[in-house]
């Protein structure tokens, strides 16, 4: 493989992922979980710094719960936001490129393990067949896994693992990785085992690089940790809130394991089914790819160590959203088994890819929280409902409402959440409510609610935006998908069975 062809090819589905996820954008994001905080957050600290610049009274600052680091991503956005159209508006560019970019680093590392083809599917499937797609919206865990897999690239996919500007480089992003979130501590099983990879065999020459590698990821972490300290403090303290949701019996451990990749309304293997075949591909790649499987398994293992003892392991957001960092680690995990196209033997790679490009779609096409709306207007609105009663589910509401929509929304559209009571119901027992789903089945998407309503000012330009975004979406992918056909010779899998010593000792 040519350095700069493949990389050529990256950028090209950079640009690809990035306009198309673009264009359907819901133009905002400050609904979006704990983005309204960070927007606040955000334009306080641009509020003290310009105080302070112009010798003024600094204002107090505004802290959000993840802390300061993660709103410093979010900074020139806001800043360009306060001159284009809004800070919300621009902001939610923001996503939709970390994804973009996600996708791109898992597409590069890929290259490294599979053939173009192979890598291509795999990169596509991430894109619109997992929780990646609606999470280009959502926001939430995009930084967290970008700075995580970026991580496990340089240290187990680059070579020149000896320069100090790799190493700070490599540092800089696993300290990022583990800051950008509180919950980012249970993660720094996966940074030792990285650095162990960086400095096996000959750590004692690279003394002075190990004590620097460690000191800066600290220095990170402590940063971030006093950063959500203002949060928090007042509040009791992250672990004291925390420690409310813990469960407090051991067999939810179990019952939740299951749940996390099983559960009808939640389970990972549903929101992201091509999933199911790292299943079977971990053995197989774990004998020719050791340190990326080591790698894939840590990642999804300290996810899991914190999910499990969780009274609750997800919330009302799309799908098990903390599972959202294991994706593309999982996915690798594939491609190293499969690094050859082989068409009967990846049918039900195919069959799975699809599955999940049609649920995804529908978490893509609705705003999330649309179901909670409807569920406190059924008084049916608690976690265990939202999270756990196939009533619920989050799908196949969704896809209700996307029915309802396709017919126009001409005539009323009654739905009543009903559960069944055990033979008889108990005295005094509520009337389930019905609701008109015609209220709730307005796609998120700016252009698609827009594509029919009159337009000017700015909202024709923004409408035509993502128009052209659309357009060049498209281009850019069949790009990509042509320049990959062209790239893919069905090279020998001996060609890539082994990367940077990927093939040894863990």
């Amino acid at each position: 493989m040519g350095f700069n062809r493949v990389h050529r090819t990256a950028v090209i589905l950079f640009f690809g992922l990035s306009a198309f996820y673009l264009s359907l954008s819901p133009s905002s994001i400050a609904g979006q979980g704990y983005t309204g905080e960070e927007i606040n957050s955000g334009l306080r600290m641009l509020a003290v710094v310009n105080a302070w610049v112009k010798g003024r009274p600094i204002p107090p600052m505004v802290w959000s719960r993840h802390g300061p680091i993660p709103v410093l991503f979010d900074l020139p956005f806001i800043k360009l936001g306060k001159i284009f159209v809004s800070p919300d508006f621009v902001l939610s560019f923001q996503p939709v490129l970390l994804t973009a970019a996600l996708l791109t680093v898992l597409y590069v590392w890929l290259r490294k393990l599979c053939s173009p083809g192979m890598s291509l599917l795999l990169t596509l499937t991430g894109a619109f067949g997992t929780m990646l797609w609606p999470y280009a919206y959502i926001s939430l865990e995009t930084k967290q896994s970008l700075f995580l897999l970026l991580a496990g690239y340089l240290a187990l996919g680059a070579e020149d693992r000896r320069s100090w500007s790799r190493l700070l480089l490599l540092a800089v992003t696993c300290g990022l990785a583990v800051s950008l979130k509180a919950n980012g501590i249970v993660l720094f099983p996966v940074l030792a085992y990285l650095l162990y990879v960086q400095f096996r065999g000959d750590w004692r020459s690279r003394r002075m690089q190990v004590l620097v590698a460690v000191c800066l990821i600290g220095f990170i972490w402590v940063v971030g940790a006093l950063g959500r300290a203002y949060y928090w403090g007042p509040r009791g303290g992250g672990f004291s809130v925390l420690r409310s949701w813990f469960v407090d019996s051991p067999f939810y451990i179990f019952s939740n394991l299951v749940g996390i990749f099983g559960s009808p309304t939640k389970g990972l293997f549903v929101y992201a089914p091509v999933l199911l075949v790292a299943v079977y591909a971990i053995p197989r790649a774990f004998r020719t790819h050791r340190q990326t499987v080591v790698f894939a398994l840590l990642v999804t293992c300290c996810t899991l160590g914190l999910l499990c003892s969780l009274r609750t392991f997800a919330d009302e957001v799309w799908g098990s959203r903390y599972m959202h960092v294991t994706i593309c680690p999982l996915l690798l995990c594939i491609g190293a088994a499969r690094p050859g196209f082989n068409r009967r033997r990846d049918i039900p790679l195919f069959a799975l890819a699809t599955l999940g490009l049609l649920i995804s779609f529908l978490g893509a096409f609705y705003y999330y929280g649309v179901q909670d709306f409807a569920a406190a207007r059924a008084a049916q609105n608690t976690t265990e409902w939202l999270t756990g009663d196939t009533v619920w589910n989050h799908i196949d509401f969704n896809a209700r409402l996307f029915r309802v929509w396709l017919k126009g929304g001409t005539v009323p559209a009654l739905w009543t959440p009903r559960h069944y009571w055990v033979w008889r119901p108990p005295p005094g027992a509520q009337e389930w409510k019905s609701m008109d789903l015609r209220d709730f089945c307005q796609p998120q998407s700016f252009m698609v609610r827009f594509w029919h309503v009159p337009k000017n000012g700015v909202v024709l330009k923004i409408f035509r935006m993502y128009v052209t975004s659309l357009l060049l979406g498209l281009v850019f992918l069949a790009w990509a998908v042509v320049r990959t056909l062209m790239e893919d010779r069905s090279p020998p899998v001996g060609e890539f069975v082994a990367v940077a010593g990927d093939a040894g000792n863990p």
